[in-house]
């Protein structure tokens, strides 16, 4: 069999792939994806009701908005103040009382679900979305 005739015969068998049934379905397919991901960019980017929550020993003591501006907090903890700071829709622990500085180090939150964790000062900040985020974010 000559190399013209393979490379009909590969044509031949591409073609009894795609019947034009299959390629309807494969666009209505790839729409739905677009719209699909489209809602979702639009439903991250509002954050209408993102809220971070302060928690000192289990209690919560303050409820911030991811919303509004740059604003600075201090909240007594179990070995001293612990400060927290809120800009451009997240939050972080700008300083604290404990001596590993953990939690300062581990930086901005921004999603429903993140917390940070000072054990020592038993401080808590996390982020919650009143809108049915997830529980639980895995990675």
């Amino acid at each position: 069999m000559g190399r013209e005739s393979r490379r009909a015969a590969g044509n031949a068998h591409i073609g009894r792939w795609w019947a034009p049934g299959d390629i309807v379905i494969v666009l209505a397919v790839a729409a739905l994806c677009a719209v699909l991901i489209a809602q979702g960019i639009t439903e991250a980017g509002a954050g209408s009701s993102l809220e971070a929550v302060v928690s000192v020993n289990g209690r919560a003591v303050k409820t911030l908005s991811l919303r509004s501006e740059s604003e600075e907090l201090a909240v007594e903890g179990y070995q001293g103040t612990s400060y927290v700071q809120v800009s451009d829709g997240r939050v972080r622990m700008l300083d604290s009382a404990c001596p590993d500085k953990v939690c300062v180090r581990s930086g901005w939150i921004s999603q429903p679900g993140e917390s940070i964790v000072c054990l020592p000062n038993r401080v808590v900040i996390e982020i919650r979305s009143g809108e049915g985020g997830p529980d639980v974010v895995n990675r």
